[in-house]
């Protein structure tokens, strides 16, 4: 059993010798003797400050005698004070306040029962006064032709405010919303409520693929029927050996496939690499994956990766960390493969296919 006081105190409150005075001038009038005086800084946020104060009050033990200054320093809501004050005597705790002369000895004895019954009926009719003020405030302004509450079509800023032209872009292509939501890191239902907050609708459409009416012609039927330029003509007339062939080009298409490891589209030609990380083996050994070779000058044929980044998963140009062959087809992930060439593999020298 000890005689606690608290001098709870926060920047821009009360200091704490004023609050040691009247401690001190109750002490002495009730003949109470003072064990420990103990400081708390308390910050000045509402709702921290009355955290603070419930886990502070959490530890005491049963038999204990808490002191306080004032109810008011323990928070600036009511309902918050006495809920304190309600768990100290559930524990057992006597809760001085020195000011308000309010002496809770435990929650069987029969003062402290009725100073806290009382406190709650204050905080009732408490909070029904200033339901009843706000409804007449509301009524008035009614009556006098305000109209309340947010504007009608109103709508509420989002995060994704400014990745709407990349969203209509991959509902274009024909993404599902559910992997969209992943590649925008936010949840099906935020995306759902965006696209119908701002109207968007998924066509699903590929517009690569347009339909021409009937009646007109495509562009290639137009070119078919006119004559050709010079230059034009001098091209088909040149020998196909002679024709230079263009390096592996990885153009934009209409098409859509997400890499499972990293969730980028393959065919944008903005994804550039996939993540990186580990090839982890049945026999418990993990490797750093092998980017696509520097010294290639074209993206990656298969995943498109540009040179020096991580191939997309089940490319077959990805090379094995552990052997140096294909990642795919070497079998140093298959069980019992990779056991059997565990040896061989570490003896010899890493090798790679031209």
């Amino acid at each position: 059993m000890a005689n606690i006081a608290y001098l709870l105190i926060s920047v821009d409150g009360e200091e704490s010798i004023s609050q040691r005075s009247v401690i001190g001038e109750y002490a002495s009038e009730k003949n109470l003797r003072i064990d420990n005086y103990i400081t708390v800084e308390l910050p000045s946020a509402r709702k921290e400050r009355s955290r603070r104060v419930k886990d502070l009050f959490s530890g005491v033990d049963r038999w204990d005698v808490i002191i306080i200054s004032d109810l008011a320093v323990m928070g600036d809501d009511i309902s918050d004070i006495i809920a304190i004050a309600g768990g100290l005597l559930e524990k057992g705790v006597r809760f001085i306040a020195a000011r308000q002369g309010m002496d809770l000895n435990s929650i069987g004895d029969d003062s402290s029962k009725t100073i806290t019954g009382l406190f709650n009926m204050l905080i009732s009719v408490g909070k029904e006064v200033t339901s009843r003020r706000i409804r007449g405030i509301l009524a008035q302004k009614r009556k006098e032709g305000t109209v309340l509450g947010r504007p009608k079509g109103s709508i509420s800023a989002s995060k994704l405010d400014g990745r709407k032209e990349l969203i209509v872009e991959y509902l274009s292509k024909g993404v599902s919303k559910a992997s969209l939501a992943r590649i925008l890191e936010t949840s099906p239902t935020n995306l759902a409520s965006y696209l119908r907050t701002r109207k968007i609708v998924a066509t699903g459409k590929d517009p690569a693929a347009k339909k021409t009416a009937p009646g007109k012609k495509t562009q290639e039927e137009k070119l078919a029927g006119e004559p050709l330029s010079s230059n034009a003509a001098a091209a088909q007339t040149t020998p196909a050996a002679a024709q230079t062939t263009p390096a592996v080009q990885f153009q934009e298409t209409g098409e859509v496939l997400l890499c499972r490891q990293c969730g980028k589209n393959i065919h944008d030609p903005r994804t550039t690499t996939c993540a990186g990380g580990y090839v982890d083996y049945p026999n418990g050994e993990s490797h750093p994956r092998v980017p696509y070779s520097k010294d290639q000058e074209d993206r990656c044929p298969k995943c498109g990766v540009i040179p020096g980044g991580f191939h997309h998963e089940a490319c077959y140009m990805e090379r094995c960390p552990r052997c140096g062959e294909r990642l795919v087809s070497c079998g140093c992930k298959t069980p019992g493969i990779a056991d059997e060439e565990s040896t061989s593999a570490q003896s010899r020298s890493v090798r790679y296919l031209p």
